[in-house]
């Protein structure tokens, strides 16, 4: 074949546009030659049909990817002149999974019977593939979702026009209404994909109010990685029980959460803290921590707070998920400066076997490290916004506030968080059951910016900050001397012993 010839010209290119340009099931398995499992096939052919509309809610490794990278080199090359939009909250993680699996679909065609087809296309590094000969015509093109790239996307026009939204949850609606009004010719497609991951929002219409079932235009397929042959037996259980259950019907069972609140935990849950007493024996190898968080101390909004507590375990499900005892809040106050607050902590923490100084390093936090180190305390700095470091929390979180908000309320959940003191319950159990939770476009969990409206007014929860503190995947724990610790009585048991005081000759 000569190099110049363009793909209309080749007289292999008509059959094969007749043969494939129905079905890219086949596509895939006779083109790329790859394997298509029963949910990929039923997307597949959801989508092949004229003037589709495809909303697919999806759990891990369902090769939702991989089929739409196969949907995708399916649509440009076996229909004339086709234009195809990606679209998705979070370009970058677009790049790195969707254009990957593109670049792997088209490598996979150069090998096989029908390499020819490979010849005539090209994948740019701006995350592009167009038709060689036909470039202002003919091509594949990403754009980040946003209303200035809605409005260009609504007004390209073309018979044989598909956009794909992926991680479609994130996605503004005003985006995807506007794209959706936009495909107006018969052959015109519209695919959304994502994790389910909130009960609101245009991508949940598309599963509930305007679906086919309930008289509207949408297919909605909710695959789940159980039925999926790219996931084993033992990675699913693995999941499973490392994810708490919103997580689980997200992320494995591709359902809606059945929490609509958008926050950590609830009112009833908290509360639940304080009746549960001890849940860590005096003879396990438990440690202490002593948590604080920083404010300035000149009366302002903010408060530092200093909570002492009994640390056990690590992680966050199985038998040695870290449980959490907080037996005193000896600070909670916006009257003490920052510069002498290090003092404070100290003699908290002096009579502590093998405390360690949980400290907010942010702002003027950082001061009361330094003073700390200094003293020659144990201190672990915090720094609420950097990423987390295991690799199962980088991948579930956006940063270290997310991963511990979201494992301390979920030890609240499961027992595993007690609270043996009184001190400032109003403030705390407020704090604790209204942490919102959202999710990033590659589906993290994330606490959002203090101040966005998702907090509902709600100041800086700086005592629940310090308690969430003992659940950082970074804190290890030294395990205490008993004989030599300080006993610290909480308000509950004072109270109690005030009491057996007062009536003992009755």
């Amino acid at each position: 074949m000569a190099k110049n010839k363009l793909i209309i010209e080749d007289p292999r290119y008509l059959p094969f546009v007749e043969k494939f340009s129905a079905d890219p099931v086949r596509f895939a398995l006779e083109v790329q030659g790859i394997f298509i499992s029963d949910q990929q096939e039923i997307l597949m052919t959801s989508v092949a049909q004229s003037r589709s509309r495809t909303s697919v809610a999806s759990g891990h490794s369902t090769g939702k990817t991989t089929s739409i990278g196969n949907l995708v080199y399916w649509h440009m090359i076996c229909h004339v002149n086709s234009v195809t939009f990606l679209t998705a909250n979070d370009m970058d993680q677009l790049k790195a999974t969707l254009w990957k699996e593109i670049a792997i679909a088209h490598e996979r065609i150069k090998r096989g019977p029908h390499g020819w087809i490979a010849e005539h296309v090209e994948i740019l590094a701006d995350g592009t593939m167009r038709v060689i000969g036909f470039e202002k015509m003919w091509f594949v093109e990403s754009k980040t979702a946003n209303e200035q790239t809605a409005n260009k996307m609504a007004g390209r026009h073309a018979e044989w026009l598909f956009i794909v939204g992926d991680e479609a949850a994130t996605i503004p609606d005003s985006v995807i209404s506007t794209l959706n009004g936009a495909l107006s010719e018969q052959h015109n497609r519209f695919l959304l994909t994502s994790q389910p991951i909130k009960n609101a929002g245009f991508f949940w219409r598309t599963h509930n109010e305007i679906s086919t079932l309930q008289g509207g235009e949408w297919n909605a397929l909710t695959f789940n990685s159980l039925d999926s042959p790219f996931m084993s037996d033992d990675s699913f259980k693995e999941l499973w029980d490392t994810y708490d259950d919103d997580e689980r019907r997200v992320r494995l069972l591709g359902l809606f959460p059945e929490d609509s609140s958008g926050h950590m935990m609830n009112l009833k849950v908290a509360n639940a803290m304080y009746r549960r007493g001890r849940i860590i024996k005096d003879d396990e190898a438990w440690g202490w921590g002593v948590s604080s968080d920083i404010a300035s101390g000149e009366g302002l909004r903010d408060k530092s707070a200093t909570v002492i507590g009994r640390v056990i375990g690590y992680g966050d499900h199985g038998p040695e998920a870290r449980r959490v005892e907080i037996v005193h809040i000896p600070y909670f106050t916006n009257k003490i400066r920052s510069n002498v607050f290090a003092n404070n902590i100290a003699d908290e923490s002096a009579e502590l076997s093998n405390a360690t100084c949980i400290t907010d390093s942010g702002g003027l936090g950082i001061n009361v490290c330094q003073s700390l180190e200094d003293m020659d305390k144990i201190v672990l700095r915090v720094n609420w916004g950097s990423p987390c470091w295991q690799k199962g929390n980088k991948e579930r979180y956006l940063n270290l506030r997310a991963q511990a908000m979201h494992q301390a309320a979920r030890a609240a959940k499961e027992g595993r968080l007690s609270i043996l003191t009184l001190d400032h319950k109003r403030a705390l159990t407020s704090q604790a059951s209204r942490i919102p939770k959202a999710w990033t476009g590659n589906r993290r969990i994330v606490v959002p910016p203090k101040g966005a409206k998702e907090w509902q007014g709600l100041g800086s929860p700086d005592l629940w900050d310090a308690i969430c503190f003992f659940f950082l995947e970074n804190f290890q724990y030294i395990p205490a001397e008993k004989s030599s610790s300080k006993e610290i009585k909480n308000s509950a048991e004072t109270v109690a012993d005030e009491v057996a005081e007062l009536f003992a000759d009755l």
